[in-house]
């Protein structure tokens, strides 16, 4: 991935977590944020690493719809 690329999302997750995020929810967020650092890629099933984003967002909107993705 190129590096204006990279670039390109980190200003759109900055962007988005600007957007009147309350700053308990920012704080919760870093929190949770020593985990992804920590994340192995190889600890996902593989229907995960080949999912799009697009379709990824799907599934969790779908999952949180029907209450099979407890978050």
């Amino acid at each position: 991935m190129e590096p204006e690329q990279i670039d390109e999302i980190i200003q759109h997750i900055n962007s988005k977590y600007d957007e009147n995020v309350p700053r308990l929810v920012k704080m919760l967020v870093r929190k949770k944020i020593g985990s992804l650092q920590s994340f192995d890629v190889e600890s996902v099933p593989e229907s995960l690493r080949n999912c799009t984003v697009e379709e990824l967002i799907g599934i969790v909107k779908d999952g949180l719809d029907s209450g099979k993705l407890e978050l």
